[in-house]
């Protein structure tokens, strides 16, 4: 089966990777569907992008998410890849992370991935090619904000979960875990003044001595998206320079 038939829907789509994403699976020739909260950033983002579309979608709700996801599979007639990339990281440590904001975490980078996946296993179980590709980080491994990383580390449990169930279907479902990226999403973080130290920390301590780039990780969700990783499913693949094998930063 040919690219040029699947659909691919990326959520968190109006963000640096997921418009890397979207436009690298587009040149791959998927039909790309950018999914986001901000309609307009995604309308935006698509229209950059040949032949891509955008569709509102919050992944918090579960209500949206199935709108949305019925939408897109009846108007397109399939759903083939799911890219799970919607997050968000907040600042804080254990006795400094805010309960709403260790809650809002889990709800966007956590339950909305399973409440995506869930609204697409129907498509994805009648797609001769299904993927699931979860955007992941290096941080389940060796710890960080205790937020974002309870929530990526989840990812890999949800997605090794998703992967028993589609394999009977022939799909496959696999995390992307970057290291640290100098995008608009660690503005976040609360870095502030501290950004620029902090990121030549991360690349004295990156085995390749740089960072990682949205492209870098495009490059990999389109590679578990593709027929070349159609034997591979229940993995975890560090985007990360080597950086995984560092201690927590």
């Amino acid at each position: 089966m040919s690219a040029s038939s699947r659909v691919a829907v990326i959520t968190g789509g109006a963000g640096a990777f997921g418009s890397a994403i979207s436009a690298r699976l587009a040149d791959d020739g998927f039909r790309v569907v950018l999914a986001d909260a901000d309609a307009e950033r995604a309308a935006t983002a698509a229209a950059k992008i040949p032949g891509a579309t955008s569709w509102k979608m919050d992944v918090t709700s579960a209500e949206s998410v199935h709108t949305a996801m019925a939408g897109i599979g009846e108007e397109l007639g399939r759903i083939d890849v799911v890219v799970n990339n919607a997050g968000v990281a907040p600042p804080g440590g254990m006795t400094t992370t805010a309960l709403d904001a260790f809650d809002r975490t889990l709800s966007i980078n956590l339950r909305g991935s399973y409440l995506v996946t869930s609204a697409a296993m129907p498509w994805l179980q009648a797609s001769e090619a299904a993927r699931v590709v979860m955007i992941g980080s290096r941080t389940w491994l060796s710890g960080g904000n205790p937020a974002y990383t309870a929530s990526k580390a989840g990812i890999v449990g949800l997605c090794r979960s998703v992967a028993q169930e589609l394999g009977p279907f022939g799909g496959t479902c696999n995390v992307v875990a970057p290291g640290p990226v100098d995008t608009a999403f660690v503005d976040g973080m609360g870095m502030g003044t501290d950004r620029a130290a902090n990121f030549e920390r991360y690349i004295e301590q990156t085995p390749l001595r740089r960072t990682a780039s949205p492209d870098d990780v495009a490059r990999a969700a389109a590679f578990f998206a593709g027929d070349g990783a159609s034997f591979i499913t229940g993995e975890v693949l560090h985007v990360a320079g080597g950086l995984q094998l560092a201690p927590k930063l």
